[in-house]
């Protein structure tokens, strides 16, 4: 049987167990307070409500020489209560139901007009049969009496027609390919070239519409889908691990160029690394990126300081052709100089050895190894001759 002096012990020892902090599977004690996390970089995936990478905003991408085009053709065929009015290659039937040798079938020329017999030329685009009848009988009442025309339209919207015969492919629809040739233009049926480098894919698409009603397509739409990019050549120099050109089809920044490249060495001036770019510019642009201090952000949060991304923003995208300069600090020119004149100059021409030192005319060998003190009667030191 326990004592009651054992029995104490033990209840003892068991409430100091019980008052001891709780500890970690790791044996590590758990803190009072657990450092801060941002909870915005552990937030649980969501299968497909995630806003992937290609999605997000960046600055409007402008088109390239090299990228290839998908230009998808529709056509509006909306009701309309006005009467038809004629186009280019239209084809119309003039009937004269008392004189049989006038009839004739014509088509509507490039210039809009019509060459009837008798008369000549008549002006047709723009007019709907009605008005062409009226004009038709005013012009033959100066070679018939009273004549009595009717104008029929065999085929119209010809060149729509037409258009869909040159677009329509097998396995695409109606749509055509095409790539940016290197003087940035495209060609297209009916409005020939367009100049679309360095336009976004909106402009790109109200230049196209443009075109089309200036040749009197004004039911084609276009829709501009870009289907491959052409690579966009980066050229970084200066002091990085690896200078050089590289090529990237995906988008990219700055900062990710400098990574790609092995980042700035040493010797680097982070906070004054120059952007040139000169893509579709007469005059290039310049902008000073200031990477120290992008990297070294931090706000205060009701934890502590905390980084600051939002001065990522500054970190721009990159175009085809722009060229990053990363700098020197001035201790690394100052020892590019000193390298240049004295190590590689100097002395090249006057190798430093034993004989000659820094003033270039002290011999070593020489320097005396006695001296005297200041007063006359003491005797030299470090000698060993007797004064």
């Amino acid at each position: 049987m326990m004592s009651k002096s054992n029995l104490t012990k033990c209840v003892t020892v068991f409430a100091a167990i019980l008052a001891m902090p709780a500890c970690a599977r790791t044996g590590q004690r758990v803190p009072a307070v657990a450092a801060f996390e941002p909870p915005e970089l552990y937030q649980p995936f969501v299968g497909g409500a995630g806003l992937p990478e290609q999605l997000m905003n960046r600055p409007p991408y402008r088109l390239a020489p090299g990228d290839v085009l998908e230009i998808i053709y529709q056509v509006r065929n909306v009701p309309s209560d006005s009467p038809y009015e004629l186009k280019i290659e239209d084809i119309i039937q003039i009937a004269f139901p008392y004189q049989n040798q006038f009839n004739q079938r014509l088509t509507v020329q490039g210039d809009g007009n019509i060459r009837c017999l008798l008369v000549g030329q008549v002006r047709a685009a723009g007019r709907t049969a009605g008005d062409l009848e009226d004009q038709l009988r005013h012009a033959y009442a100066r070679y018939l009496k009273e004549p009595e025309l009717t104008v029929v339209v065999e085929a119209a919207n010809v060149k729509i027609v037409e258009l869909k015969k040159a677009i329509t492919t097998a396995p695409r629809g109606q749509s055509r390919l095409v790539p940016i040739k290197p003087d940035g233009t495209i060609d297209l049926p009916y409005i020939g070239e367009a100049l679309v480098a360095g336009k976004t894919v909106n402009e790109a698409k109200k230049l196209l519409d443009a075109r089309y009603a200036e040749e009197d397509l004004q039911e084609v739409e276009v829709t501009v889908q870009t289907l491959e990019f052409a690579p966009k050549r980066i050229f970084v120099m200066g002091e990085v691990q690896m200078p050089g050109g590289f090529e990237s089809v995906a988008p990219i920044t700055l900062l990710q160029a400098l990574i790609r490249q092995g980042g700035p060495t040493a010797r680097a001036m982070r906070s004054k690394i120059m952007l040139l770019r000169r893509q579709h510019l007469p005059i290039p642009q310049a902008i000073i990126f200031d990477l120290e201090t992008l990297l070294h952000a931090q706000k205060p949060t009701e934890y502590g300081a905390a980084p600051d991304a939002s001065l990522f923003r500054y970190d721009s995208y990159l175009v085809d052709g722009d060229i990053i300069y990363v700098p020197p600090t001035a201790l690394a020119v100052a020892n590019d100089w000193i390298d240049q004149v004295f190590t590689r100059g100097i002395r090249a021409v006057f190798p430093y050895n034993g004989y000659v030192g820094v003033n270039f005319g002290y011999q070593m060998y020489n320097a005396p190894s006695s001296f005297r003190t200041k007063n006359a009667d003491q005797p030299f030191i470090n000698s060993p001759v007797t004064p």
